[in-house]
């Protein structure tokens, strides 16, 4: 029976107080079974005497299997007690408790894995469901070729794992074979991260490409509730990404910085209509992000991030509510001479933009409550009216605009600033 402990020792430390028994010799190392699950180990030796066997690095010496006496000078190691190295031996010592002689070694072998995998794409889809495609990685040049333990590379064997989005633990999601695509369902949502994995005979550890699975939100976004005909609709926000971290096998999502990313700007005329893009901006190395298309019209507004995979991640993306930013119309009023004597004719003007045929009113503070005194109709976004002063002292006026289309597109109501006729 043997048994396995962890140990890292100095190559060849031996007790000169105990180096007395000879080191054994032709230690050879071979497959134990087809299925490369163990490496055995024999050696010759004079007498039955207990035995120590390690691999031996560059840096020391591994896992300490104990071979008694009576199980003769052969063991098999699993592969799980090997490090990957370019340069392995095993060595082999007389001892029980202690090692009593120098170590007899095998011949060199590595245990180098498969080359690492490259993911070229991971995509998100509804309900958390992603796929991911990969191709394998160039395979390391061996460092011993011809070593007893050699093998001619066989099938990848790629497998695609998931973790958990708040604890160190991966979940298989797909033992995809010799595929190099596979669409799965992490069993919880992002922040996460996701990889792909190939074995070779060495599968006690793999080589593995990983991506992390990052969110995004709206730190802030404003979109006015309201803007003026021909003029800037001033759209304004900032995004925030949260990506996994982990530490004592606890996991958490924290926010952090990243690169500049396409930021989308829809709009529809209302709920019926569909979206189409306004505009594409970059966010700045602050998230932040600006639009400014010019108003025509009423319009729903909302902003979208695409997914972005790169650099060994996927920002997953996000889209805002639809909010209405209402157009309303430039109006001005006014009078050709403010300042009239009593009984004289006077003319308001009235000008809009755009330049539609409306009909506006007319209204007057009477001191209480503003008065439609006249409907004014519009001609190309200019309107007048010629009236008799009859009352002394200072009045205000104001246009009252009511809804109306131009060029097919929505435009809410509005009125003047007020304007004064002062009588005598």
């Amino acid at each position: 029976m043997t048994a396995a402990l962890g140990l890292l020792m100095t190559v060849g430390l031996v007790s000169p107080a105990h180096a007395a028994d000879p080191a054994p010799s032709n230690v050879m190392v071979a497959w134990a079974n087809t299925a490369h699950t163990h490496v055995r180990v024999t050696w010759s030796e004079t007498g039955s005497v207990p035995n120590r066997v390690f691999p031996q690095y560059a840096g020391g010496l591994g896992w300490l299997t104990s071979v008694p006496a009576s199980a003769g000078n052969q063991v098999d190691l699993p592969v799980s007690q090997f490090d990957t190295a370019p340069m392995v031996r095993v060595a082999v010592y007389v001892g029980g408790n202690e090692s009593t002689s120098p170590a007899g070694v095998s011949t060199a072998f590595d245990t180098l894995l498969r080359g690492t995998p490259v993911v070229d794409s991971l995509t998100a889809a509804a309900r958390n469901q992603f796929t991911m495609k990969w191709h394998a990685g160039a395979e390391p040049v061996d460092p011993n070729p011809g070593d007893p333990l050699d093998l001619t590379p066989g099938p990848h064997r790629f497998q695609v794992y998931a973790s958990l989005a708040k604890v160190s633990i991966w979940d298989l999601m797909v033992d995809a074979g010799t595929a190099t695509s596979a669409t799965f369902t992490p069993t919880q949502a992002a922040p996460i991260s996701v990889s792909v994995r190939d074995y070779n005979e060495w599968s006690d550890s793999y080589a593995a490409a990983g991506v992390d699975v990052d969110t995004e939100r709206f730190r802030s976004l404003t979109v006015p509730a309201a803007t003026t005909y021909g003029q800037p609709t001033v759209i304004t926000g900032q995004l925030q990404r949260s990506t996994r971290l982990c530490g004592a096998g606890l996991c958490w999502a924290e926010d952090v910085a990243e690169p500049s990313r396409p930021v989308v700007l829809h709009a529809r005329a209302d709920a019926a209509a569909p979206w189409y893009v306004v505009g594409v901006v970059q966010s700045t190395a602050t998230g932040t992000f600006r639009f400014a298309p010019v108003a025509w019209g009423t319009r729903q507004y909302r902003v979208a991030v695409p997914d972005q995979f790169g650099s060994g991640s996927l920002g997953l993306g996000v889209i805002s509510g639809a909010s209405t930013t209402l157009t309303r119309p430039s109006v001005r009023g006014s009078f050709t001479d403010s300042t009239v004597t009593y009984s004289q004719r006077v003319t308001t003007r009235v000008t809009l933009a755009p330049p539609a045929n409306v009909r506006t009113t007319l209204q007057r503070w009477d001191g209480q409550a503003w008065r439609d005194l006249k409907w004014v109709s519009t001609s190309n976004g200019v309107g007048t009216y010629t009236f008799t002063a009859t009352q002394r002292g200072r009045f205000a006026y104001r246009y009252l605009v009511p809804a109306f289309s131009y060029g097919g597109r929505p435009l809410s109501w509005q009125v003047s600033a007020n304007f004064v006729l002062t009588t005598s």
